[in-house]
């Protein structure tokens, strides 16, 4: 019996399409951003003010440096501050880093920090270390900004490019990238 020749390139071809569909599928469920998209971002955001000691003094955070460490499941985030007295001297300025997890918020459509922690902390005035109580404030500023303002907004054109709702479990930090993806039910019902 004689196999028409056309047949095993048929299957074949359809399996090739099927393997392309697959893979165009995955890319399109899953948006991917590296840490200068999010700089780019981040840099909109700033300069940041808040008023100290019931306005006594002003904190500013100025030039965020945006890190996304491969491997990890968290981003750095550098800020330089300076805190001006209501006098108009400047009292202290530096630099610190916190590490952070981020988390989607559909609400803001919005890449929020989640549980930043300073990491490092450098006064210009001082080689000495960080106190507990500058700690806690600088935590508990970040919290505020985590809560309050996205670190990325996402835009028209970056929901356009996935079919469908993103939910707050869509979000994975991987290689060096913050991904967001739809779940697999959400995928396949375009």
């Amino acid at each position: 019996m004689k196999i028409p020749l056309f047949r095993p390139a048929l299957v074949l071809a359809t399996l090739l399409a099927s393997a392309l569909a697959l893979a165009n599928d995955s890319a399109s469920t899953t948006l991917r951003f590296n840490a200068a998209q999010l700089q780019s971002a981040a840099e909109a955001g700033f300069p940041m003010e808040r008023d100290l000691l019931e306005g006594f003094a002003t904190l500013s955070l100025r030039q965020p440096k945006v890190d996304i460490p491969a491997p990890g499941d968290r981003i750095r985030l550098g800020l330089e501050y300076d805190v001006a007295l209501v006098t108009g001297g400047k009292a202290e300025s530096g630099r610190f880093t916190v590490i952070s997890g981020l988390r989607y918020d559909p609400a803001t459509r919005g890449l929020h920090l989640t549980d930043p922690q300073l990491q490092d902390f450098q006064a210009q005035s001082s080689r000495a270390g960080i106190d507990a109580g500058t700690r806690g404030m600088v935590n508990a500023l970040m919290q505020d900004y985590a809560r309050d303002r996205p670190l990325y907004q996402l835009t028209e054109e970056d929901l356009a490019q996935v079919p469908g709702p993103l939910s707050e479990d869509s979000l994975r930090i991987n290689d060096g990238h913050v991904e967001l993806r739809l779940a697999p039910a959400a995928a396949g019902t375009r």
